[in-house]
């Protein structure tokens, strides 16, 4: 008797209904969805530690700017420049603003997959995962492979025509 999990016996594939497929580009959206909300929320919290970083610089320059600082041999020397610790305080303000943008981009394209929306904004903040390596790199190239498929290319298609009820219809 040959045992039905061997590898000499081939597995019969599933029938490619379009009901498994529907469910199938549901999940897989639903999983997408859940990853944007999840790598906007750790992006979102990456803000705290640029703001104490950025905090941390502005406030040595604030002290740099009014301390006497001692040499080795006990005489008073130079402090370093205030404006060295504020150029750091002002980078780090600057990637704290681009930060924030691009969490509220993410959780955006959340929402976009949620109302299968703007498939173009979602394949844009995608392609930018995929300079974040490992996990924005495996969440962009899934995105992009989900987005692809024909059967949800017409998912995204029948959202954005917005055809009005026959009852709003006014006739002539």
């Amino acid at each position: 008797m040959s045992d039905p999990l061997s590898a000499s016996t081939p597995l019969a594939p599933l029938p490619n209904t379009p009901a498994i497929q529907s469910a199938l580009d549901a999940s897989h959206l639903q999983l997408l969805e859940i990853g944007f909300y999840i790598s906007g929320v750790t992006t979102a919290l990456r803000f705290i530690w640029l703001l104490f970083m950025a905090v941390f610089f502005a406030i040595i320059g604030f002290s740099a700017s009014f301390a006497k600082f001692q040499t080795n041999n006990g005489t008073s020397g130079e402090p370093p420049p205030a404006v060295f610790f504020f150029f750091f305080a002002g980078f780090f303000g600057v990637i704290i603003f681009l930060t924030l943008i691009f969490a509220g981009l993410e959780i955006y394209a959340g929402i976009c997959l949620k109302k299968r929306r703007h498939p173009i904004l979602i394949q844009i903040v995608a392609a930018l995962y995929c300079l974040s390596i490992p996990w924005g790199t495996a969440l962009g190239v899934f995105t992009f492979i989900v987005l692809n498929r024909p059967t949800v290319r017409l998912l995204f298609d029948n959202t954005s025509l917005q055809v009005p009820p026959a009852s709003s219809i006014v006739r002539s």
